[in-house]
């Protein structure tokens, strides 16, 4: 593949657009579920057959309880392949580019390894993955029309060197003993019933209060002295991208060769979401969030605030602490909803020199059958088809009432094939974490209410436009 490897991500721009980051609500043709075994051992058994013992390095990012799930996973893998014995190595998200790199450079790569799309981009050029679609050839348990769209990393036509770690989604959470408490209807999660822009300010002035018990819509309301916020969100792209999208905005334009964001509609909906925190005070500004020095789960749990925007792996989280939670769609904003998915991706190193083995244990992460946890935690949605069209299958992971999951997860998650949907920037756009450096810096202006969203979207645009390097494909 060699260097020229990046420039393929690069060709067929529209195509990126349409399968990665654009309206692929379609859905495509998928199989009834993994193929037959045509005779022979399968490559799952040839994994666990062999009396060697073998030993997998496998590096993963995620919070404490991301990481207590994967430990047992690892630990009930083991148990079936007793010559097998799988390394976890647990880095926390905000190090983990730094000494992945630091491993790969010192020839320590692991074996198997979860990857931010940009630093799967950068080792992708130098040629360190394995084929993921020869494996799926090698294996007679799966083909590729059994997973979601937009599941493999292409690197070239051919030749698959990622996979996505898990389906996920970017959703409401929100507090149901505050609803309860100040008498306001819970969200809606049917995307046809989401409240409108106004009606969700108007849910977050009711829910954020003073610490004199007024709330946002009172004119005793003291703004500085704020006890319960209506909402927060992490301030990166995968929240605010999601209301981006639902508002028709985008980040690039189609073709993957302009910075978008001076486009009305993103500048709309940045705007607005400044005004949350500026004008209306429902939301808390950078400063005010990093000063709690808690995350925005922990706040939701205390009562600091009241609904928050985050990514369904949050589930896991608020499943395991004592909080009464369900999920929502976002509000309406264009008229027509709009979900947001992310996509990271999990990788087999060449260096691995156990390369079926790896593969049995990814693909056993990869299928809710031997990884149920995972799923019915909350933690990840799974990438096979069947589990989303299987009603048995469905219910194992997604049921209210055997798993993890709220009341509001199956409209609000489940469904988002029947909308259009499009990949979160970082999960899509080549070199995002260049772009992103920039862009978020000038977002921070516009959430401390320095900059409106179009003087600082445009300020940037010269600089970015420098940058745009287009999109990562997917298939």
């Amino acid at each position: 593949m060699k260097k020229k490897i990046l420039a393929l991500f690069l060709t067929v721009i529209t195509v990126f657009w349409v399968g990665a980051c654009g309206n692929t609500s379609e859905k495509n043709d998928v199989g009834q579920g993994p193929k037959e075994a045509e005779g022979g051992e399968n490559l799952s058994s040839q994994g666990q057959s062999g009396e060697e013992n073998i030993t997998l390095r496998y590096a993963y990012w995620g919070s404490s309880y991301e990481n207590e799930a994967m430990q047992k996973i690892a630990a009930k893998y083991e148990e079936e392949n007793p010559n097998v014995k799988i390394e976890c190595i647990y880095i926390p998200n905000a190090d983990y580019t730094t000494k992945m790199t630091a491993m790969v450079a010192s020839g320590d790569e692991p074996d198997i390894a979860n990857l931010f799309p940009s630093d799967f981009i950068g080792w992708a050029d130098e040629d360190r993955f394995v084929n993921l679609y020869e494996m799926i050839e090698k294996d007679d348990r799966y083909e590729v029309e059994d997973f979601i769209p937009n599941c493999f990393f292409e690197i070239s036509e051919g030749y698959a060197g990622g996979r996505s770690i898990a389906n996920e989604l970017i959703q409401l959470y929100y507090n149901k003993d505050l609803f309860d408490e100040h008498g306001v209807d819970y969200l809606p999660a049917n995307p046809d019933e989401a409240l409108s822009w106004d009606e969700f300010v108007e849910v977050c002035q009711k829910l954020t209060i003073d610490e004199n018990g007024n709330n946002a819509q009172s004119p005793d309301f003291d703004p500085d002295r704020i006890a319960t916020y209506g909402f927060d969100f992490d301030k990166n792209n995968m929240t605010w991208g999601a209301f981006v999208y639902q508002n028709g905005g985008s980040v690039l334009n189609e073709d993957g060769t302009e910075f978008s964001m001076t486009d009305p509609k993103t500048v709309d909906v940045l705007q607005k979401i400044g005004d949350l925190i500026n004008v209306y005070h429902v939301s808390p500004d950078p400063l005010t969030s990093s000063g709690s020095n808690m995350s925005v789960t922990s706040s939701l749990q205390s009562k600091q605030v009241a609904i928050i925007c985050d990514g369904t792996w949050t589930n896991l989280d608020l499943g395991a602490i004592d909080i009464d939670y369900d999920v929502a769609c976002l509000p309406s904003l264009s008229g027509k909803p709009c979900f947001e998915t992310t996509a990271s991706a999990c990788v087999i190193f060449n260096t691995c020199k156990n390369v079926d083995v790896a593969w049995d244990f990814m693909m056993y992460l990869a299928d809710p059958a031997n990884a149920l946890e995972l799923y019915s935690s909350g933690l990840w949605m799974p990438i096979m088809q069947r589990w989303y069209e299987d009603e048995a299958l469905l219910n194992s992971w997604a049921s209210p009432e055997t798993t993890s999951h709220t009341e509001g997860f199956y409209d609000a998650a489940v469904r988002y094939t029947e909308y259009e949907y499009r990949l979160a920037p970082e999960s899509c756009v080549a070199g995002w974490s260049r772009l992103d450096a920039v862009i978020e810096s000038a977002l921070d202006s516009v959430w401390l209410g320095e900059k409106t969203a179009e003087d600082a979207m445009n300020e940037i645009k010269p600089s970015v436009d420098g940058m745009v390097s287009g999109f990562i494909t997917f298939k």
